[in-house]
Order: C-alpha cells, then sequence, then structure tokens
C-alpha cells in the first residue's frame, strides 16, 4: 500500500517565507561548496601563482587555509539538508572570515568585500529566518 499523502507534494506551500529560506541556503550551500573547493586547490598547489601555493604561505595563512576547506565544505552539506547544525557552521565560518579580516587585519589584510558579503549573507538568513517565524506565527 503506498499513502499518498506522504509520496504527493503539497500543490502551494503554507509559508512561502519558508521555501525562500531554503533556496537561499541552498545557494549559499553551492557558494561555500565553491568556496571550499578552492582552499583544496590552494592546499593541492594548483595555484602557481606567488604566495598562494601552500608551501610558500605564512603559518597563520596555512591554519585559515586548511580550517576554511574543511568548515566551508562541511557547511555546505549542512545548509543544503536544512539541517541546524549547517546553519551553525555557516555562521561560524562567516563571523569567522569577518574577524580575520577586520580584528586581525594586520596580519591577513583587510578585505572589505569579504566582509561585505558575509555581512550582507547573514544580515539576508536573519531577515528570511525572523519572515519565516512571523509568518508561522500568524497561521498557528
Amino acid at each position: 500500500m503506498i499513502d499518498h499523502e506522504v509520496t504527493q507534494l503539497p500543490s502551494e506551500p503554507d509559508n512561502p517565507w519558508s521555501l525562500a529560506l531554503t533556496i537561499y541556503l541552498r545557494g549559499i550551500a553551492a557558494l561555500l561548496m565553491l568556496l571550499g573547493l578552492r582552499q583544496w586547490l590552494y592546499i593541492a598547489g594548483i595555484f602557481n601563482e606567488p604566495g598562494w601555493t601552500f608551501e610558500s604561505m605564512t603559518t597563520e595563512w596555512q591554519f585559515v587555509t586548511i580550517h576554511l576547506a574543511v568548515v566551508d565544505l562541511v557547511a555546505a552539506v549542512g545548509l543544503w539538508m536544512r539541517v541546524s547544525w549547517g546553519n551553525v557552521l555557516w555562521v561560524y565560518a562567516a563571523v569567522f572570515e569577518i574577524a580575520i579580516h577586520t580584528v586581525f587585519a594586520e596580519t591577513f589584510g583587510l578585505d572589505p568585500i569579504i566582509v561585505g558579503f558575509h555581512a550582507v549573507s547573514l544580515a539576508v538568513f536573519a531577515a528570511l529566518v525572523f519572515m519565516e517565524r512571523r509568518r508561522e506565527a500568524q497561521l498557528a
């Protein structure tokens, strides 16, 4: 026997903000996957630019590269699956990159593009979560 209620997709979502949040987080997951793979390209030595081969990096940059290579990919999987630890790891990775390019700018350099991207993406995430929960509260 097949339970048709389980196998049928709903014709219209109850909460459109939930769908918007899912699409947004899947987009962020795809971007994090690319960023994590870029870190692995640095580790593997694909880029032969001066200062960007893993062996020629400073110890601090080696730590950050390895750290982000792992955290970005794990966060991407978690965001794609829509599990809570994916959100936590993504927020952690974003705050980590904001911190290294602001608080520790003398070591890692100030990068306003990375800082701005992470700040805006976190703000959009917070707004979507707020709207989703507000809609759920209205429906209840």
